[in-house]
């Protein structure tokens, strides 16, 4: 079964690490354009100095509203967006009793906020065309959870609704909403909040003994927005090795 984006465009959020560099590469490796987003100015500079031709990265910091405004503008200049991976996402573990008001507002702006922003607008050029792929990516947090998530659980949770929700919206116009869910992927992020002994830890508990790889993550995503889906919507596919299923 051959994957093939040529003459189409497909915006990552979060592209420029994880899960989302790996989403930049897989699209980019099947001939898409990829227009990917980063929150560190720095970054976003230093990977257009180095990007090949078909991989644009634009600066967007989704607690900022003027990024936000400057990012959304040049989105909505596009004649036609193919596929929209809402990927962005951001963590902070603590007890419902500490967390800060300003980290729940931060978590809630990245992980919901932003796809909000980002979905209303590219949903109207795609509506315009009759066709579309939407994938949010959410977590298996947004399934189950354990102690000091509760910001986070809350917006994978919202975010797995929020997919439901604009999935009916927006079906009638061809445009097919999904949202997927990995486990514990080993990226950069899991083995800062975890640990080597974390790691080794979680690692008993899902039964492939095994953290998942951000290329498996990234192959289900670009499935579910290529042509090969033509009746997949709504759905959260969860990806995780058969944690939750224990």
């Amino acid at each position: 079964m051959k994957i093939d984006f040529s003459n189409k465009t497909v915006i990552v959020s979060g592209g420029t690490r994880g899960i989302g560099a790996a989403l930049v590469k897989l699209f980019f490796n099947c001939n898409a354009q990829v227009i990917a987003t980063g929150a560190d100015l720095e970054t976003i500079e230093k990977l257009n100095a180095q990007s090949e031709d078909r991989i644009k990265y634009l600066h967007l910091d989704f607690t900022s509203n003027q990024s936000v405004k400057a990012c959304i503008s040049n989105i909505v200049k596009l004649e036609k967006i193919d596929v929209l991976i809402n990927n962005a996402g951001v963590n902070k573990i603590d007890s419902i009793d500490k967390i800060e008001e300003d980290d729940w507002d931060w978590i809630n702006h990245v992980n919901l906020r932003g796809p909000f922003l980002l979905t209303k607008a590219v949903s109207k050029i795609m509506k315009k065309k009759s066709q579309g792929k939407i994938i949010n990516i959410s977590s298996i947090f947004g399934v189950v959870s354990k102690p000091k998530r509760a910001a986070y659980s809350t917006t994978k949770w919202g975010l797995i609704g929020f997919t439901k929700a604009v999935a009916l919206d927006l079906a009638p116009y061809n445009i097919l909403v999904n949202a997927v869910s990995p486990g514990f992927v080993d990226t950069q992020l899991t083995r800062s909040i975890l640990g080597e002994k974390g790691i080794k830890k979680i690692t008993k508990t899902i039964p492939q003994k095994r953290l998942g790889t951000v290329e498996e993550i990234a192959k289900t995503v670009v499935y579910l927005a290529s042509d090969h889906n033509t009746y997949i919507a709504g759905q959260n596919i969860i990806v995780d090795g058969g944690f939750t299923s224990a």
